[in-house]
């Protein structure tokens, strides 16, 4: 191997155990990834910014401006509360709304298939009487099932098909993928409804720890002369009010002491963590002011800032006064701590003012919304989104550009306004897919993905086309929980070029198995956002994604290997 083959492997793995990890932003590692990429010689300046021009790229900020306009005319939840409103029991709304949010997934980016589809489902789950979490799970993975039908329902897919036009010289058909992941949604869905209900049957909507929210929110308070927390050690809270003390701040500043021997005293401001009815037995907030929690979700500007720093929402009225993380170490006061995706927040404020701030923040409401009637402009807008996909599946024109002349359209029409429409733009997956596609280039050109391929088809015990597939499914499959699914798809991408080569076995099937593989996020709730959030809407453990999601991801790794030597080898 040269220096430079060495190198780039040796970048992509400290890439990979940096998004693993959780503790940095996705879009900074990867800027960090691709400037140490150029400053070592491994991606030239003439390609350096050439992700932000691939078609790829463009053709998911054309999509998510369009998500962003579908999504305000409340056409696809007014259409899937008339369906689900007629629905009986739990399984067949279950049923209906992995099946709304599986299709609807295939026409535009996941997150924003589970955010049209989410409050619906808390409506449902409200009617029923059952907790969300018995619900959000199985929702979460069909978006991600129903992105694997089309060549615009995950960015993956994007990646994928930009190698086979450098290779091929064409593209994939716009429902070309749907081959495999149509039977992949249909049995997969088939199967939670099946499994699902039994499965989560612990969660019950009369416990305020597994109702859908939370089960324990950090907040601070100040303790009052009289007031019940005065005078008690850290155990005794505990013992007593089934509160966690994780500081106490006396006159400005920090108390340390052991916790035995830490008291609170009047007048200090305490950081406590525990259950909404424990900490409302201890100070229950008076006044006109309603509370609503509000799951925070990739798109929120929120993410990465501080609760004392979040002067938009303090200018409005709106107080954060509790947050729950599945981050576990707390450290400085309550103002310190810093927003994560997938976090519920305990806002503070006049109903109106609270409904306006969480959307404007691109927060999820965990409450029952009621129902709004589509906009006027809702089927114009539908229709010309229709005539996008059908000139891109008939391939008339490649996907970027007719669904850039859907955008001109909305534009002209003044169903999307650009500026507002770019703000809601989520920036920190365009920037991921522009800095991992000359990344994957270099994977190519360094020479590293012949000697990856070489290794992977030098150690199967024989060369017949489904065993090279399947280990090249499988190895996507098995990386996707803990790295995003646009680099797996990137690194991936030319490992099955050099492994087609290497192997005489025709690309499509490989970069197919790449594809469907990189989309297999079931194990783990930070490999897709869309588990991260629905973790922190319906309290669920990690333990929770691997008991539906591990024997989900063996039906469909069947399924997806049958598909593809079905229709592709």
């Amino acid at each position: 191997m040269t220096i430079d083959q060495v190198a780039i492997i040796i970048l992509l793995g400290t890439m990979f155990v940096a998004y693993a990890l959780d503790r940095f932003r996705v879009e900074l590692v990867a800027l960090t990834g691709l400037a140490t990429a150029f400053a070592i010689g491994l991606v030239p300046s003439t390609a350096l910014f050439g992700g932000f021009s691939s078609p790829a790229v463009i053709t998911v900020v054309e999509i998510l401006l369009i998500v962003s306009v579908l999504a305000r005319t409340r056409a696809v939840e007014s259409f899937a509360r008339l369906i689900v409103d007629r629905a009986g029991g739990e399984r067949i709304a279950l049923a209906i709304l992995c099946a709304a949010a599986a299709f609807v997934s295939v026409f535009m980016n996941n997150i924003g298939a589970l955010a049209l589809i989410f409050p619906v489902a808390l409506s449902v789950c409200t009617r029923l009487g059952i907790a969300p979490a018995r619900m959000l799970m199985p929702l979460s993975f069909a978006t991600l099932m129903g992105g694997m039908c089309s060549l615009t329902g995950t960015p993956a897919n994007l990646i994928v098909n930009d190698w086979k036009v450098a290779q091929t010289g064409g593209g994939f058909g716009y429902f070309a993928f749907g081959s495999v992941g149509g039977p992949i949604a249909m049995l997969g869905i088939g199967w939670m409804v099946i499994v699902a209900p039994r499965l989560f049957r612990r969660f019950e909507p009369d416990v305020s720890a597994a109702a859908g929210t939370p089960g324990a929110f950090v907040t601070e308070l100040r303790a009052l002369p009289g007031s019940a927390l005065v005078g008690l050690s850290a155990a005794a809270i505990e013992q007593r009010h089934a509160l966690t003390l994780h500081g106490i701040v006396r006159d400005g500043r920090h108390v340390f002491a052991r916790r035995d021997t830490m008291h609170v005293e009047p007048g200090d401001v305490v950081l406590v963590e525990g259950g909404l009815d424990a900490l409302d037995a201890i100070h229950r907030p008076t006044g006109p002011d309603e509370r609503i929690e509000a799951v925070v979700t990739p798109d929120s500007y929120l993410v990465g800032s501080r609760i004392g720093a979040l002067d938009t929402l303090a200018e409005r009225g709106v107080r954060v006064i509790g947050i729950a993380s599945r981050r576990r170490r707390i450290e400085g006061g309550f103002g310190d701590l810093q927003i994560g995706l997938g976090d519920v927040l305990l806002l503070a404020g006049e109903r109106e003012v609270l409904r306006e701030a969480i959307v404007d923040a691109g927060l999820l409401a965990l409450m029952p919304q009621a129902p709004a009637a589509a906009r006027p402009d809702a089927f114009l807008s539908v229709a010309v989104f229709a005539i996008g996909v059908a000139s891109t599946a008939l391939g008339l024109v490649p996907p970027e550009i007719a669904f850039g002349g859907v955008v001109l359209a909305m534009a002209l029409t003044g169903s999307l306004r650009l500026r507002s429409g770019l703000q809601d733009v989520n920036w920190t997956i365009v920037i991921l897919l522009a800095c991992m596609i000359p990344l994957g280039m270099a994977v190519e050109q360094t020479g590293a993905a012949r000697v990856i391929a070489d290794a992977v088809v030098g150690h199967l015990p024989t060369a017949d086309p489904i065993v090279v597939v399947g280990a090249t499914l499988g190895f996507a499959a098995l990386l996707t929980p803990f790295v995003d699914n646009v680099s797996v798809a990137a690194v991936l991408s030319p490992v099955a070029a050099g492994v087609a080569t290497r192997s005489g076995i025709p690309i499509e099937p490989l970069l197919v198995a790449v594809a469907i593989g990189a989309s297999l996020d079931f194990l783990t709730p930070f490999g897709h956002h869309n588990n991260a959030v629905v973790m922190g809407a319906a309290g669920y453990r990690f333990r929770d994604f691997p008991k539906l999601g591990l024997p989900l991801l063996a039906v469909n790794l069947i399924v997806a290997l049958l598909g593809i030597r079905v229709f592709w080898i």
